[in-house]
């Protein structure tokens, strides 16, 4: 092959590359670097009492941080529970974390007043599967709802998990619950549940460890 052949096929494989990234990466997204990013890379504060993920820290990122990292691509939504409590979520429907595709779901904080004026700027809304309601948040909540504090995250993977990775990279599980066509693996120390399907279908939800009895484990005996 002629200089000038190798010197076009390499312009080629770098503009391929760069296509690659652009395509991989929502826009206003950060790329992971390589190996980071990992759904079982949780680093725990050295008081136990929060843990990085994905390069958020529950309860002290933000909304706005999560953008940043998984790009322009999310929904708000604020959601009203059976007995009228209200909370606010971000979902970033095609994130890219650690290189793999993945949905998330982010759980975040605002005080009740602020909650409350969002509803009422919110309309009607629409009832959701779990008996609530869900409305959407008004254009003008939203630097509100950026600045809201990451409690919780859950990752919906697209490749399939199974039992030897998930030992093989989280460890063997403080305990398993059974569930309906699957288990929920749950690691306390790590802030996180594990809910592997029979069919390799994986959700994991990240909570800070402190939080990991009120708000993953103990609805499970209620479910």
């Amino acid at each position: 092959m002629k200089r000038w052949q190798w010197w076009l096929s390499g312009a080629l494989i770098a503009a391929l590359s760069v296509a690659l990234l652009a395509i991989m990466s929502p826009p206003g997204g950060q790329s992971s670097a390589p190996g980071q990013d990992k759904p079982w890379q949780i680093s725990r504060s050295q008081d136990g009492a929060t843990i990085t993920v994905f390069g958020l820290t529950l309860g002290v990122s933000t909304v706005r941080d999560a953008v940043a990292k998984f790009g322009r691509r999310y929904e708000l939504g604020l959601f009203q529970d059976p007995a009228g409590g209200l909370s606010l979520e971000a979902y970033f429907r095609d994130a890219v974390v650690g290189g793999l595709n993945a949905r998330l779901v982010m759980a975040a904080q605002l005080p009740d007043p602020v909650l409350t004026a969002m509803k009422t700027h919110a309309g009607a809304g629409k009832p959701s599967v779990a008996g609530g309601r869900r409305y959407p948040v008004a254009e003008a909540d939203e630097v509100a709802a950026l600045g809201a504090v990451v409690t919780a995250i859950t990752l919906m993977p697209v490749v399939k998990f199974d039992a030897e990775l998930v030992r093989k990279r989280f460890g063997e599980p403080a305990e398993q619950v059974t569930a309906k066509d699957g288990a929920h693996w749950l690691y306390p120390a790590l802030g996180l549940d594990l809910l592997l399907g029979a069919n390799g279908e994986a959700l994991l939800q990240y909570t800070p460890p402190p939080d990991f009895e009120s708000r993953l484990k103990t609805p499970l005996g209620q479910n």
